[in-house]
């Protein structure tokens, strides 16, 4: 994916507590029945932790997780209040 391609819109974790849409982690995406969690990780400064459906979880890098955030957004999921 080239750079101009990245999306610069704010992602939930980049809000502080004192902005309007601001929520407490874990952020959960929804579409139909499927939901996908990501939190950051606790032991791992930087990192965050995806699952889907109670599935299997991933460690994504900072930028991995940005991207993946705003690529389930495009695929029709929505960030549940």
């Amino acid at each position: 994916m080239s750079l101009k391609k990245i999306n610069k819109t704010k992602v939930p974790w980049d809000l502080r507590s004192d902005d309007d849409n601001y929520q407490k982690e874990p952020w959960i995406l929804k579409k139909a029945k499927e939901s996908v969690a990501i939190e950051k990780n606790k032991s791992e400064r930087g990192k965050f932790h995806l699952q889907k459906d109670g599935e299997r979880m991933l460690s994504l890098s900072a930028l991995q997780a940005r991207l993946t955030y705003h690529q389930l957004i495009e695929y029709g999921y929505k960030l549940q209040k």
